[in-house]
């Protein structure tokens, strides 16, 4: 998947990007946060590959304003889960799974980011403590937030465990607390 954004003078984010599946050019496009629209095309069809294509959506896209991702302020969201042992659950297990399945749709489908993998076990916290970490990278930490707790609630992911922090991407600061189902303030990674 390649992405590219662009902000308007309102601050609104726009997303494009394109991905190859099922012998198909797919071009997404949308305001972040939104879901947004699809077309697909024969692929290879009128191009004879996919550094090709590239160059053409790069060439379309950018004298429009967008930019690639990278160049985007972006933010890594922390959701956690408590686990009772180090090793995890069969439940924690089957929740890792599931609900990174559902963040990376949610996520996907609204140009907000991406899931970035998971860690499971002990957390700093001085009381021995385990959980499971679910790293997304978002490029609108309020609107990513906002999708992440409405894809849990909606899904069903015991969103009554949950808690969320967030990071800017480029720095090693610690990760801050954003919201807590539980209305407990103490987090550690």
């Amino acid at each position: 998947m390649f992405t590219l954004y662009k902000k308007k003078p309102d601050g609104k984010l726009l997303y494009v990007e394109y991905w190859i599946e099922d012998g198909q050019l797919v071009e997404h496009v949308g305001t972040v946060g939104a879901l947004g629209t699809t077309s697909r095309i024969d692929f290879p069809g009128e191009y004879q590959n996919e550094d090709e294509f590239k160059h053409n959506f790069l060439s379309r896209y950018t004298s429009q304003g967008y930019e690639e991702a990278s160049k985007q302020e972006a933010v890594i969201l922390l959701i956690q889960y408590p686990m009772k042992s180090i090793s995890g659950s069969k439940r924690d297990l089957w929740l890792k799974e599931k609900a990174t399945e559902a963040l990376t749709s949610e996520l996907g489908w609204r140009g907000l980011g991406f899931v970035d993998g998971f860690d499971m076990g002990k957390t700093s916290n001085p009381v021995t403590q385990y959980a499971l970490n679910i790293y997304c990278h978002v490029v609108d930490e309020k609107l990513g937030i906002q999708a992440v707790k409405r894809v849990l609630r909606e899904t069903r992911l015991d969103y009554t465990q949950v808690k969320i922090a967030s990071r800017a991407m480029n720095c090693d600061a610690a990760y801050v607390l954003q919201y807590s189902a539980k209305k407990d303030s103490v987090f550690y990674v």
